[in-house]
């Protein structure tokens, strides 16, 4: 039987995370950046420099490049082929 902290616990984390924090953050919310004026300040925290965006997908030559085959990958596909 597990006891009684190590199962309540976790389950109000997971409530306060879920449910409860979002709403007590929108109205306290130490974290928050403001600026000069005192406003909230928001930006988009993925910055592309010189057109080239670090998250793109990749590009299509690298999916299109085959990997090398091995000795091994070789006689498992002449396997396969036959079956």
């Amino acid at each position: 039987m597990v006891c009684v902290p190590c199962f309540i616990i976790p389950l109000l984390l997971f409530i306060w995370h879920k449910f409860i924090q979002p709403y007590v953050l929108r109205f306290w919310n130490p974290w928050a950046v403001k600026d000069a004026d005192g406003n909230e300040k928001t930006e988009f925290p993925f910055k592309c420099e010189g057109g080239v965006c670090m998250f793109s997908k990749k590009n299509k030559s690298t999916i299109e490049a085959k990997p090398e085959e091995t000795e091994e990958t070789k006689g498992l596909n002449q396997r396969l082929k036959s079956e």
